[in-house]
């Protein structure tokens, strides 16, 4: 049966090839498209941004193939570009069922169901729910009665069918198909990502985490085998033998009982290697590791061993207040955060945080503890996002509840770079400043100064879509703009990066997809 997966991003690389790397692969769409093609069908992968011709990509697939099944997937910011594909493709053929999984339809699930352009969400994992949805469909035989899937029946009402425990054995999952994905990467075999596993320990309530946990039982977090990780690993680098960075993907990997071994077997693999692959991995900080400074160093060695040369770390807040009580991150001081920075340095391990701005109850003195936290630990780069209110997240739900927000008033242009929220105690404006000057403050002294105006521009640029769409588009099309920056970045990282080290995009560009 022919099945169409399509995967949007709110900002791409160009028109046609959205994605910028191969970090960019999305697991939970890859994973769906992949056991599908598996199970004997024939999918064909669409991605898409707004920039893109997706109406007429869409219009020439559903005449040529004749689909029977449509999968989309969707964040609560790229809902609405979904819904409207969605209609599209009802329009097209009314025939065709149309199913939404994501973050969005598992976490809102009862407004996700309403438009009439769906005929079902998902919700939670839906690794083996989809296929026995195709199965169905190929068959014609009754929709009906399938774990995870909320179905509409012809009366207008909903079938919510129940979730099945959380998969327990994630190397029963194949290798995410890469080929499928590559005529929307603009470069496919750079900065590659892995993932480790499923879940997370910690319940911060800004994240999705700690809602999607409560969606099934069972054991929510779950980590792969170090050798069925290494296998996938292998398998990519004969794909791509050009490829001389892998990215970890995992919640964190500091907590994990497997991390130890698999840290084993990636140095195991990198012996054998003539040019020995580099690694990165998300890692979270609390006090328990810091205390124990011969554990933390034992691991930062094993870290070394592996050539794990970066970690992403979500700093998130320098004020330990609006850590412990508005975010519920993991505790530790940031006396404790400097000394693990300082020890992370002394193994030659590279750190890049994640930081918000615009918290609910954060203040601008919040905000200077962040940024003169920062500055003492000093960062090779830090993620900047203004913060939005994910629907189906506890603090989601406290912007709400006190009236700091209305789901009418989020749009997926306040995404990231502008403020969602005008708080009392830190207006929309304040926070905008504080975003577009916060590279100069961190980093005046630390950077070339042409770097900082950069960034500070790029600040400016990413708080407006119009200007934003214009100076996307100009990099796309401009040849010489293209030389400029690639000079540039080349004489950067010659500057920054002795050993040579490339770094994904999300890491290394500050205002990513």
């Amino acid at each position: 049966m022919k099945i169409g997966c399509v995967y949007t991003v709110e900002r791409g690389a160009t028109g046609e090839k959205p994605l910028p790397f191969a970090m960019d692969i999305p697991f939970g769409m890859a994973i769906i498209s992949t056991v599908l093609k598996r199970a004997g069908h024939e999918v064909q992968l669409l991605v898409f941004s707004p920039r893109s011709h997706y109406a007429e990509v869409i219009a020439t697939y559903i005449q040529t193939h004749r689909p029977k099944l449509f999968c989309l997937t969707a964040v609560s910011t790229q809902f609405g570009f979904v819904r409207e594909i969605a209609r599209l493709v009802k329009r097209l053929d009314p025939s065709i069922f149309v199913i939404l999984g994501g973050h969005h339809a598992s976490l809102d699930s009862e407004d996700a169901i309403k438009p009439p352009d769906f005929d079902a969400i998902c919700v939670g994992e839906g690794d083996r729910s989809v296929i026995e949805l195709a199965q169905r469909i190929e068959a014609h035989e009754p929709v009906t009665g399938i774990h995870h899937l909320w179905l509409k029946r012809a009366d207008g009402s909903i079938e919510k069918n129940p979730p099945s425990p959380f998969d327990q054995d994630l190397d029963s999952l194949p290798y995410i198909d890469r080929q499928m994905w590559e005529p929307w990467i603009a470069e496919p075999d750079k900065y590659p990502s892995v993932l480790l596993g499923r879940g997370c320990p910690f319940r911060c309530t800004y994240c999705s985490a700690h809602a999607m946990q409560r969606l099934a039982e069972g054991r929510f977090v779950r980590m792969r085998s170090p050798e069925n990780i290494i296998g996938e690993i292998a398998d990519i680098c004969a794909r791509y033998p050009s490829v001389d960075n892998v990215y970890l993907e995992v919640e964190t990997i500091a907590h994990q009982k497997e991390a130890l071994p698999l840290f084993a077997k990636l140095a195991e693999l990198n012996s054998g290697r003539e040019q020995a692959l580099s690694f990165g991995v998300n890692f979270t900080v609390t006090s328990t590791f810091i205390k124990n400074e011969e554990h933390c160093r034992e691991f930062l060695l094993m870290l070394k061993r592996a050539n794990v040369v970066y970690l992403n770390i979500g700093l998130e807040s320098g004020s330990e207040r609006l850590r412990r009580d508005v975010l519920r991150r993991p505790k530790y001081t940031n006396a404790e955060f400097l000394q693990f920075c300082r020890i992370a340095r002394e193994y030659g391990v590279q750190l890049d945080f994640y930081v918000l701005i615009g918290i609910p109850g954060e203040t601008p003195a919040d905000f200077k503890e962040t940024v003169q936290l920062v500055r003492a630990a000093k960062p090779k780069m830090v993620q900047l996002s203004v913060f939005y209110p994910y629907l189906g997240t506890d603090l989601a739900n406290v912007a709400l509840e006190r009236g700091l927000v209305t789901r009418d008033s989020l749009s997926p242009d306040l995404e990231r770079a502008r403020a969602a929220l005008d708080l009392p105690t830190f207006s929309r404006r304040r926070v905008r400043l504080e975003y577009v000057l916060f590279w100069f403050k961190v980093y005046r002294g630390v950077w070339p100064v042409s770097r900082i105006l950069a960034a500070t521009v790029e600040g400016i640029i990413a708080g407006s879509p119009r200007l934003w769409s214009a100076y996307s588009r100009l990099k796309e099309e401009s040849r010489v703009v293209k030389y400029i920056r690639g000079r540039y970045r080349s004489i950067r990282n010659r500057k920054e990066d002795p050993g040579n080290i490339h770094r994904p995009t999300k890491i290394e560009f500050t205002y990513s997809d």
